[in-house]
């Protein structure tokens, strides 16, 4: 998720909780707290191109973490708020915001290793969009009115309201893969995996891909509130295999290693980019819910196998793009 929309949710869940007169002192380490496991961004490599994917909501992000990240962030506000609040407070405060981080994020479809160091697994249950404007204006409205009015009512019916919009996104997901089911049964396909992703900025258009033998199958979905869903039958594409795409490459070189650090990062959903020459990129995002334009990838080079790859941004999006995004967030298909 944003950081804005991180520290919000910090700042609004330690405010939940916080007497009256610690109000603002509470908004504002919750907040704190709520960006402070994005500060991974920073875990970087010129000669690694991977290492800032791969340790972007890693550790920083894990529940198991957060303790530890909320005494970090803790002694560093406690320099500056020693003399307005105790520091069992202020860690209180802080914690619950870094705490708060991984699962929001986990509630997006990049992934989370949440569990961390008990599982790498990376945690996705895919039922908000990575930038959602809703969901944000909602704890800007529960954090203003807190502010204002000192109210703690006030900020958990807002909290409580946020909570529930990840409700109607957890229902909306398995109703849309429910349709899916549906549509893929009178494909005569047999699901081997599925994947439902919320386009950006909203929960109404989704891109979804789902496995059947050896081939990927993108369409994009169209479920309002109220109407009945729409259907765009999107891309067909041939699945990879980690192991043996680029069979001159060997086994243990680093370009090897590399494109098996990618297919982790990506679930595993990964392809041939079939506008770009030695390209391997991740399905999960698109230009448009149903195309295989993804926004970003990594370029082999079997000439030189012992270097890392190539990362590549992808994005490029055309006036046609943003036309026709909106034509199907519309309900136009």
């Amino acid at each position: 998720m944003d950081p804005c929309t991180q520290g919000l949710l910090g700042a609004v869940l330690s405010a939940s909780i916080a007497k009256k007169k610690q109000l603002k002192i509470a908004t504002f380490a919750g907040g704190i707290g709520g960006i402070a496991p994005d500060l991974d961004i920073l875990i970087q490599s010129s000669n690694d191109p991977l290492l800032f994917i791969e340790y972007h909501r890693h550790f920083t992000h894990s529940l198991f973490f957060a303790p530890f990240g909320g005494i970090l962030v803790t002694l560093f506000l406690y320099v500056f708020l020693k003399h307005k609040i105790s520091f069992k407070y202020l860690y209180l405060f802080t914690t619950l915001g870094f705490f708060s981080h991984g699962l929001l994020d986990s509630c997006t479809s990049y992934g989370t290793t949440l569990y961390w160091p008990i599982s790498n697994d990376r945690v996705a249950w895919n039922i908000i969009s990575i930038i959602d404007p809703v969901y944000t204006l909602s704890l800007i409205i529960s954090a203003f009115l807190c502010l204002k009015y000192k109210s703690i009512i006030l900020v958990r019916i807002g909290l409580f309201s946020s909570f529930i919009y990840l409700a109607l996104g957890y229902i909306k997901h398995q109703k849309i893969s429910n349709y899916i089911y549906s549509i893929a049964e009178q494909r005569g396909h047999k699901i081997e995996r599925i994947l439902l992703n919320p386009t950006i900025g909203n929960n109404i258009l989704w891109r979804t891909i789902y496995k059947f033998e050896n081939f990927y199958y993108i369409n994009a979905v169209h479920m309002p509130v109220f109407n009945l869903p729409k259907f765009k039958n999107g891309i067909k594409l041939k699945v990879i295999d980690k192991e043996t795409i680029f069979p001159e490459l060997g086994k243990e070189s680093v370009q090897r290693i590399d494109i098996r650090r990618f297919s982790y990062f990506s679930q595993n959903y990964i392809y041939l980019h079939p506008s770009y020459d030695n390209v391997i990129a991740d399905l999960r995002y698109g230009t448009l819910p149903y195309d295989d334009k993804s926004l970003w990838g990594i370029k082999i080079n079997s000439n030189n196998q012992e270097s890392h790859i190539e990362f590549l941004n992808l994005r490029k999006f055309e006036k046609r793009d943003y036309s026709e995004f909106w034509s199907l967030l519309k309900g136009n298909f």
